[in-house]
Order: structure tokens, then C-alpha cells, then sequence
């Protein structure tokens, strides 16, 4: 009989975050995600989007710019910044 071949998957590694509600506060949010048909995980989750996903180790020191921004012009260079009039 041959070894089977076992195939290698990486495991997910999570880190848990807690924090804590008011009584009132946790039953706002119950029904808030009640009305949107949702968990209230997926509520906290999805209201902290922006902040999780757009600002990984990755991209430190990112110039921040709006999202409904258009982004026409490349920033000009030192040298192109003063018009000569003299040359």
C-alpha cells in the first residue's frame, strides 16, 4: 500500500477582542440587528470595516485620501512647482 499524501492546510489564526455594553446599549444593538436581518457581530464588524481592512502593517504612512475622491493629478515635483519665467 502507498502513503496516503496529506494534504497541508494553514490554519487560521484569530485574535479575540472584547469590550463591554451597557444593558441598554446591548439591547440596541440586538434590535438593530434584528430590523437588518443580522448578527450583532456582523453589525460591530461591519461598522469597523474601514478601520480593520485600510490600515494593515502594510500600508503605514498611506496618504489618506476620501473615497469619493477622483484622483486626477499626480502630485508635481520640486522642479515643477514654481514656473520660470527666466530661463
Amino acid at each position: 500500500m502507498s502513503k496516503s499524501k496529506k494534504i497541508k492546510t494553514r490554519k487560521n489564526r484569530f485574535k479575540s477582542f472584547t469590550f463591554k455594553l451597557s444593558r441598554r446599549q446591548y439591547k440596541s444593538l440586538l434590535n438593530y440587528s434584528k430590523i437588518k436581518g443580522t448578527s450583532p457581530l456582523k453589525v460591530v464588524k461591519g461598522r469597523i470595516h474601514d478601520c480593520i481592512e485600510e490600515y494593515s502593517d502594510e500600508q503605514i504612512g498611506r496618504v489618506e485620501t476620501p473615497k469619493n475622491q477622483l484622483n486626477l493629478f499626480n502630485p508635481l515635483q520640486s522642479e515643477e512647482e514654481q514656473l520660470e519665467l527666466f530661463d
